[in-house]
């Protein structure tokens, strides 16, 4: 709670005046002195208003025949009459600066606190994981310090400490806490844990925050490991956090409420390892931290997270080429599965074309010979045209016996590629298999099945016409 004070012989001027500068307040007091009298006047914050503490005199004495009258009624309450006398005032204004800063920046959460360690005092007994609700919540908190010197101030990653004084570092800090994008961050054993890039120190000016600015990077880092760690869970009744780290052994490792103990030259290494390591697409990187943070049994990893992280980027890197191995034969191998299915699907296209001719040819000889037939006068006309509509109708069966049983499974080989990629080439990428999909082998073996689904019925369809009309 601020104070504002002014002093004068009108009331109502130095009530305008202030009201001027704080028009949020939460009290205004207005004392009076007339020579060994005095009264006050409370204004709360609602708007009320009274007299209070008048001193037991006869007012008419005090302010003699002219102003009698209104001294009279100012000691018996009146307020408009106390705030018209004469005489030595004092106006005090009550304000919370936090709702008046709200009112300003309706986005930032704001704490006015009036001393530093006052602020020291949120995170004295609290666990580094239960500060979430305090430096990670979805709108900015700026902790305003009235008597933190001017020219001193620290910003974190989503808060920050300004002194009262420095409307530059107020609105300085509003801005940087803006522009820090937010991040994904979640343990489902620890709700009200912070995420460690709302805990990371963005920027320090002034020497006074150094020691916050040191104690910060310790909790930062602290929760980096919890992130990087396979499981945490709370310990000897919510006193310790137990990081379990699962990669080519299984350790265990135990934080105190103030954070690991960790060297503070590590603390901000920490943060990168766990900004390189964290992510959807960083899976590989956090399984190399885990096989070299499990070698640590005896010593916690967090006290040598610069050998860590540079030990992690040498195994991500056999990690990597591992896994450009595989991919290089996954490719390989699904580009010789397309082609192979490609040319079986050629083959089978040719031997439904050459079936296809062979039997038409040998339906025309019957043709051929039933014409003879007829001309030597072997068979009646009437056997003759028996003879040709059997034909026609065995073409015809033979027309929708390569639509609905011959065709389909010469086509299905493609058709099943396509789908069967997503399975046996998942380490491909989605264009990666369209590619394959348009090999010129497949693209042409694709063309064939579709000339031979039209061409070969068609052809049944002519040769069946053929020898229903020819005589």
């Amino acid at each position: 709670m601020a104070k504002l004070m002014r002093s004068g012989d009108s009331p109502q001027r130095l009530l305008s005046e202030l009201a001027g500068a704080s028009p949020r307040f939460e009290s205004i007091v207005a004392e009076g002195v007339f020579g060994d009298a005095s009264l006050r006047v409370v204004i709360d914050g609602s708007g009320n208003r009274a007299v209070t503490r008048q001193s037991p005199v006869d007012p008419a004495r005090i302010f003699g025949r002219e102003a009698a009258d209104t001294a009279i009624d100012a000691w018996q309450g009146d307020v408009d009459s106390a705030l018209s006398l004469p005489g030595e005032w004092t106006v005090t204004v009550e304000q919370d600066l936090s709702t008046k800063l709200c009112a300003y920046y309706p986005n930032v959460r704001w704490q006015v606190l009036p001393t530093i360690g006052d602020f020291e005092v949120l995170f004295a007994d609290a666990p580094v994981w239960s500060l979430g609700p305090t430096l990670d919540t979805d709108s900015p908190t700026i902790f305003v310090i009235e008597e933190l010197d001017d020219g001193q101030s620290l910003t974190l990653g989503n808060s920050a400490v300004v002194p009262l004084a420095s409307d530059s570092f107020v609105l300085e800090a509003a801005k940087l806490t803006f522009e820090t994008p937010p991040g994904k961050w979640g343990l489902p054993e620890l709700p009200e844990s912070p995420s460690p890039a709302a805990l990371a120190p963005a920027k320090r000016t002034g020497s006074d925050l150094e020691w916050l600015e040191n104690a910060m990077w310790i909790r930062c880092a602290t929760m980096s490991w919890a992130g990087l760690a396979t499981s945490v869970k709370l310990q000897n009744s919510g006193s310790q956090l137990a990081l379990e780290v699962f990669g080519l052994q299984r350790v265990e490792h135990l934080v105190n409420p103030q954070g690991a103990l960790i060297p503070l030259s590590e603390a901000p290494r920490a943060f990168d390892l766990y900004r390189w390591a964290s992510g959807s697409g960083a899976l590989d990187q956090r399984l190399a931290v885990q096989q070299v943070a499990s070698l640590y049994r005896d010593v916690p990893p967090w006290e040598n997270s610069n050998d860590v992280f540079d030990a992690a980027l040498a195994v991500f890197a056999n990690l990597r080429r591992d896994a450009v191995s595989e991919v290089l034969l996954a490719r390989r191998a699904a580009r010789t599965l397309a082609i192979d299915v490609a040319q079986r699907v050629t083959e089978s296209a040719s031997a439904i074309a050459r079936s296809a001719i062979e039997r038409c040819v040998a339906t025309l000889l019957a043709i051929g010979g039933v014409i003879v037939a007829q001309t030597t006068s072997a068979i009646t006309a009437d056997q003759a045209s028996d003879l040709r509509g059997l034909l026609a109708i065995f073409l015809v069966g033979l027309a929708v016996w390569n639509i609905f049983v011959e065709g389909p499974p010469a086509r299905s080989p493609l058709k099943s590629l396509r789908s069967d990629l997503g399975t046996v080439a998942d380490l491909l990428t989605p264009r990666e298999r369209h590619e394959i999909m348009e090999l010129e082998a497949v693209k042409s073996a694709l063309r064939r099945t579709k000339v031979i689904q039209i061409a070969v019925p068609s052809v049944y369809v002519v040769a069946a016409i053929a020898a229903w009309l020819v005589h």
